[in-house]
């Protein structure tokens, strides 16, 4: 079997909740995605949907393989960018590396932004763990991060300190308030970034919720916000996202009151940028800096701190 075309019949039904729209999604006929996913299910030997008139809901079985699959996709999508990939001779190469927890939208505007500025350039976008930015960052294996507070490394400039607000992702059936205050959350799961790609900034979320009245029934690990969004429509889950408030694909985004949470972030970079590296390191805090906590116009960058490099 298509086992890659088969996870993305799996994947577009979770985020649907629904065979006829998850066919519309993938510009198929029903009947084809219903046999593919029965194929799929025998494949792995587990029951992914619970199916019923109003939908389909995915088990346990379902929701614990979900990030597995997305993180598959993911792999193969990546494959095949960096296989197409063929910068033209004397074109620099841009490799930005961006932490996780930025809402799609928000991801998307950043991305065009950059190609925008740089048309001279090839530019290569990517999600890493602020760990693994500071290294590759150190090593000439990328030109500019994109990395969450705190940061504990020697040796990188730093932009300002930029704070870009986080609302919740709740489902659309009218089970949380529109008016949202992080107390209202309280008894649902909460999905989050994994702790490992920024424990500090975990850590300190999970703490302000606490301090907040919001106590999640349980903390999982968000592997990608697509996913994240077909978990929360079918109920009982929250998620975070930088994107704007609005209703999309079962889940309705909204301001939390007194904007309480912010996601952290500063442009990082080593040595002199490149003028091209330089103008997108600009664009990036542009992108990122309504939000700003530090002038553009105060100090210049400067090194982190004094503790080595992880």
């Amino acid at each position: 079997m298509d086992l890659v075309r088969h996870l993305e019949y799996f994947t577009a039904i979770a985020a649907e909740g629904h065979f006829g729209r998850a066919a519309q999604r993938l510009d198929m006929r029903q009947p084809p995605l219903s046999q593919g996913l029965r194929r799929l299910e025998e494949e792995l030997g587990a029951r992914l949907f619970d199916r019923g008139p109003a939908g389909v809901r995915l088990t346990e079985a379902g929701r614990a393989l979900l990030p597995a699959a997305q993180r598959v996709l993911d792999e193969v999508q990546q494959l095949h960018l960096l296989a197409r990939r063929q910068p033209g001779p004397g074109r620099e190469l841009v490799r930005i590396r961006i932490a996780p927890g930025l809402g799609r939208a928000h991801y998307t505007r950043l991305v065009a932004a950059c190609r925008q500025a740089v048309p001279e350039a090839d530019i290569e976008v990517g999600e890493q763990t602020s760990r693994d930015q500071t290294r590759d960052l150190l090593a000439g294996r990328a030109e500019v991060g994109v990395l969450r507070e705190p940061v504990v490394a020697r040796g990188l400039a730093l932009g300002p300190v930029l704070d870009v607000p986080l609302r919740c992702i709740a489902p659309d059936d009218g089970s949380v308030p529109r008016s949202m205050r992080l107390r209202d959350l309280t008894g649902y799961e909460l999905l989050l970034p994994a702790r490992e790609h920024a424990p500090a900034a975990h850590d300190e979320l999970l703490a302000m919720c606490e301090r907040h009245g919001f106590l999640p029934r349980a903390v999982r690990e968000m592997a990608d916000e697509r996913v994240a969004r077909g978990l929360i429509a079918a109920g009982g889950v929250v998620a975070f996202t930088t994107d704007p408030p609005g209703l999309d694909d079962g889940v309705r985004i909204a301001d939390l009151d007194g904007e309480p949470l912010t996601l952290t972030l500063r442009v990082a970079w080593v040595g002199t940028p490149t003028p091209a590296a330089g103008r997108l390191s600009d664009v990036l805090q542009e992108v990122l800096g309504e939000h700003r906590r530090s002038s553009p116009d105060g100090p210049s960058p400067r090194p982190v701190s004094e503790v080595p490099a992880l």
